[in-house]
């Protein structure tokens, strides 16, 4: 197998594709370079800016979910292909939901329009991406709410938190 639809972990999850050494086509960002093009990203209004960003395209992803395949999992994507220097900086990089970063491949100047085509068609709610972040972190931090998930043991009564930030009231599983 092997193919762009399963990145080893050898080359972080970024750019995948056939064949090549890394010192000819580099396919990779360092850490340096990853935080550098995360911060670059459009922050997503309303929600924590180390959580969550815009990819290239508009599309809200989630730190948490590098290199997955869900709608809100991202890669980190070189703008141009193999820039000439052989270095991966921050102004060849990008980020773009994983969806988007496949069907684009290895094609430099893809048009937006057609990277947006090729986006989930999925657009969360404040409530939905609350319970996305408590399950990715345990707790929601974002401007006008702070909260944490309760312990099992909590929930039943059994424990009372020391922690002080409130606990996350959980949607009524009644509620459409």
């Amino acid at each position: 197998m092997g193919g762009r639809s399963s990145p080893s972990r050898e080359n972080n999850g970024e750019g995948s594709g056939s064949g090549g050494s890394s010192k000819e086509r580099p396919r990779s960002f360092d850490e340096k370079t990853r935080l550098a093009c995360w911060r670059k990203a459009a922050v997503v209004a309303g929600r924590h800016p180390e959580r969550w960003r815009q990819d290239a395209v508009g599309n809200i992803v989630c730190r948490r979910f590098w290199s997955c395949h869900g709608c809100l999992c991202y890669e980190y994507d070189h703008i141009v292909p193999f820039s000439k220097g052989g270095e991966s900086t921050v102004d060849n990089c990008q980020i773009l939901q994983t969806r988007v970063n496949r069907s684009k491949s290895d094609k430099a100047w893809v048009d937006e329009a057609e990277m947006r085509g090729f986006s989930c068609d999925i657009k969360f709610t404040d409530k939905e991406l609350d319970i996305i972040e408590m399950a990715a972190y345990g707790d929601v931090i974002r401007p006008g709410k702070q909260c944490r998930c309760q312990t099992v043991a909590e929930m039943l009564g059994q424990v009372k938190s020391k922690n002080r930030m409130a606990a996350c009231e959980l949607p009524d599983k009644n509620t459409t």
